[in-house]
């Protein structure tokens, strides 16, 4: 008879905001002037070393926010690069640390947020915790913040959602899809921003 070891817990929300294992995951908020959000993506896809991948969101004309993943070793000279920069210009830069959630590309795209958008999230994992994230679903895409579901397609250790409402509400979905709920995460999770239809 095999015995299954059982998995390591995997902290989700504002528990893991205090780690920094060997992989790691930083959120670069910048607010400054147009023409250093403007340049910032460029300058930022050229200091990025090798296995860094992100994504940046455009929020306004002078706010940026950079999601950066990688090895923390390379994510904290990043950081710092980013920082400089934007205190440089006079901007403002806060970051905070969090568990990877994978995903990224290595281009940094750049996500222009608009007020209604459509985001198509695809998580796939272990079958347990997948079926967690299924069970929820609904609860936190609906009933927490508003958002339509369009579709939905559930296979075991896969979950494609195809969510549609307020971009900032839509962040704030994608987020909880990387932290996972309480004892359950997807193994990688990847996100498609799409205009909204409407």
């Amino acid at each position: 008879m095999a015995i299954a070891r059982a998995r390591p817990i995997s902290m989700g929300g504002f528990d893991q905001q205090a780690l920094k294992p060997d992989g790691g995951r930083v959120s670069l908020i910048v607010k400054g002037t147009a023409d250093l959000v403007g340049t910032l993506p460029a300058a930022l896809r050229k200091e990025a070393a090798d296995g860094v991948t992100g994504i940046i969101y455009a929020i306004n004309d002078e706010r940026l926010e950079i999601i950066a993943e990688g090895e923390v070793a390379t994510l904290e000279p990043l950081a710092e690069y980013v920082e400089a920069k934007a205190l440089s210009d006079g901007a403002e830069c806060v970051q905070s640390w969090q568990l990877p959630g994978g995903g990224y590309s290595a281009e940094f795209p750049v996500v222009s947020l608009q007020p209604e958008m459509s985001v198509v999230v695809t998580m796939t994992g272990d079958p347990g915790p997948i079926g967690y994230y299924n069970r929820l679903l609904k609860v936190e895409a609906v009933f927490n913040r508003g958002l339509k579901i369009t579709s939905k397609k559930h296979t075991p250790g896969r979950l494609v959602v195809d969510c549609a409402g307020a971009s900032s509400r839509l962040k704030s979905f994608v987020r909880w899809c990387y932290n996972g709920p309480p004892l359950a995460r997807a193994e990688q999770v990847r996100v498609e921003w799409k205009k909204s239809a409407s």
